[in-house]
């Protein structure tokens, strides 16, 4: 017989697809395989006893692998595993995966992980997009169809009143859209807002989930071009931020502090919140975060886990509040020692990014010369104004390595856990350029450092002038090009002074300005009264207790971008919340700008009396 010609070979070639399945699972016992079984015949069509068997060996494990099944080009078949064994069969828990077979290739790789959603055709397995935000398939289930989806509260469609009956293909009543008020009932101008609104939503959403998957495939300028077009901008007029933890947080909540700060997002809403600042995310030697190993690795964390966490940033997007990472880069602690007993090996903690190998896995040649725990393989010393940190091996910022792996990691917080910004941990361990190379590697809405370092005292106690610390801010500032933001100590420091001792001539300069940064550079200024280091139970410099309302009314009322404390809010009562929350209204209600003028008429022993903003916007003093 005549051989059929090779175009007739290619195309019965194409019309399927060699489809291996990769399956991460180490929950298997002895005697026990991972199956792979689907609707199409060819995965058992549902029938357990006939699914597709994977195979494993000891330097694969937890690693799976199916046998080549060819598929349909152009097929969709919906698919789970399962466990077979002596003990019987175990399901994978959660809804079926839907796996499309188009490509222009003779195979393909599917690769998933046991008990997570999502699945990844090259090797990276990342999460799906959340559920709210997906979009709705014409071609897809009925749990996915147009009937099943209810509108979220505060949308245009919630309103009373509505008297009608939805069911679905099958002809049962969907019971949530039945409760959705009918579309007689619209305001179609509100409705056509809302709709626009959110469909840019879901296109930054698409777009963050999409560079997630890609930010190891393309050029990192290309990559940050595009970050900047879905990056919430802000306008650091109308922001108020609180830290969302104090010192003892981890142990809240039984090991999920994400979730018990999930369920406060509807109260921070309505107090007017901005933004949050959450605690480090990284496993950490020290429960608190700021001894961070793994920096890949959130599900180390004593705050909960990475799902948990990125479920708590999503619930905040919903409610128009960005979240900041608290970011711990000065010191590592390695997670393993070198031949000489230094603690100086470091891993990253990923575990399902092949494409992220080696990042952040470092050895000694990542610690600055001179540190205890460095092997002398580094490249440089600290630099002549870093401050030193004995706890864990100082990082060397300079190297070229060092500096790659922190944009990789700080690109992952923002495109596949949520983050929106950073705060930067003791900043004066390390050069402010560094700050300002990040930012531009990691196009944060916006970022605040931590440059905490001594005020001016003599013998009477802290002086008048505070020029000097002052400028120490500013010079920071400007070091890191403007990319970043500072907390401004100088106007804590002598505003806890003049409350404790009742001298508010303190809060007036000798040019007739506010005394800390707000007087000269306020659009980049952070103001506070506490944090988990000044305050909580540390209490390293505390706000005196009972002057702290008097602290806020001076913050809310001027120039700056004002940052609450978790405490204040949160551990001290309703009477401290209820008054913290009239301020912030009244802030927003006047339109005070963050670099408005201040017009102090009084600043004696007893009396502060000023005027925010041209014309005012206020009156404020303590």
């Amino acid at each position: 017989e005549n051989s059929p010609p090779s175009s007739t070979l290619l195309q019965k070639a194409m019309a399927t697809v060699a489809v291996t399945f990769v399956v991460e699972c180490s929950c298997t016992e002895h005697g026990e395989e991972v199956y792979v079984v689907g609707s199409h015949k060819r995965l058992g069509a549902w029938d357990p006893n006939e699914a597709l068997r994977c195979t494993t060996s000891a330097d694969r494990f937890p690693r799976w692998t199916s046998s080549p099944v060819n598929l349909p080009n152009g097929s969709r078949s919906e698919f789970k595993m399962v466990i077979r064994g002596p003990g019987g069969k175990k399901w994978e828990h959660g809804q079926n995966r839907l796996l499309e077979v188009s490509t222009k290739e003779v195979k393909m790789s599917v690769n998933c992980c046991w008990g997570q959603p999502g699945f990844n055709e090259d090797g990276d397995r990342v999460g799906e997009l959340p559920g709210d935000f997906r979009r709705a398939s014409s071609g897809g289930s009925e749990r996915d169809g147009p009937l099943t989806r209810m509108m979220e509260t505060g949308s245009s469609m919630n309103r009373r009143g509505s008297r009608h009956l939805c069911k679905t293909r099958n002809g049962l009543v969907n019971e949530e859209m039945s409760r959705t008020p009918s579309l007689l009932l619209i305001d179609f101008r509100q409705f056509h807002e809302s709709a626009v609104e959110h469909e840019k939503e879901l296109d930054a959403i698409e777009e963050r989930a999409k560079l997630n998957r890609l930010q190891r495939k393309m050029k990192s300028t290309q990559l940050i071009e595009r970050m900047a077009k879905i990056t919430d901008t802000v306008d650091p007029s109308k922001m108020v931020m609180l830290q969302g933890f104090n010192w003892e947080s981890w142990r809240a909540g039984g090991g999920d502090f994400y979730s018990a700060v999930g369920k406060k997002v509807q109260l921070f809403h309505e107090m007017g919140f901005t933004d949050l600042w959450l605690p480090p995310c990284s496993q950490s030697v020290a429960p608190q975060g700021y001894l961070p190993s793994q920096l890949f690795n959130l599900d180390g964390s004593k705050y909960g886990s990475q799902q948990a966490l990125e479920d708590l940033l999503e619930k905040c997007h919903k409610n128009g509040i960005r979240c900041l990472a608290d970011i711990v880069i000065n010191h590592r602690c390695g997670d393993r020692q070198d031949a000489q007993g230094r603690w100086n090996q470091f891993s990253s903690g990923m575990q399902n990014r092949p494409s992220f190998t080696g990042v952040a896995d470092w050895g000694g040649w990542a610690v600055t010369l001179g540190d205890q725990y460095s092997d002398g393989s580094g490249m440089h010393g600290p630099g002549h104004l870093d401050g030193r940190f004995d706890a864990a091996p100082d990082i060397d910022h300079r190297n070229p390595k060092v500096q790659e792996s922190i944009s990789i990691w700080l690109r992952w917080l923002r495109l596949q856990v949520g983050f929106d910004g950073w705060r930067f941990d003791f900043v004066k361990g390390y050069g402010a350029e560094f700050v300002g190379k990040y930012c531009s590697k990691s196009h944060p809405a916006w970022a605040v450092g931590e440059l905490w370092t001594d005020m001016h005292y003599d013998c009477h106690g802290l002086c008048y002038d505070q020029n000097k610390h002052r400028q120490q801010l500013v010079d920071w500032i400007n070091a890191t090009g403007k990319k970043s933001s500072a907390f401004d100590f100088t106007t804590k420091g002598i505003l806890q002074e003049a409350c404790r001792l009742t001298q508010f001539w303190r809060l007036r300069d000798r040019e007739g300005k506010p005394p800390g940064l707000i007087g000269w550079l306020p659009q980049y200024a952070v103001t506070f009264i506490d944090n988990h280091d000044t305050g909580s139970t540390q209490r390293h410099w505390p706000f005196p207790d009972d002057k702290v309302l008097i602290g806020y009314a001076y913050i809310l009322t001027h120039p700056g971008i004002p940052s609450v404390f978790w405490d204040h809010i949160m551990d001290w009562g309703d009477e401290p919340k209820k008054k913290i929350s009239a301020l912030m209204k009244a802030r927003r209600d006047s339109g005070i700008p963050v670099d408005a003028p201040v017009n102090i008429h009084c600043a004696d022993d007893t009396l502060y009396l000023a005027e925010i903003g041209s014309p005012p916007g206020g009156r404020g003093g303590p």
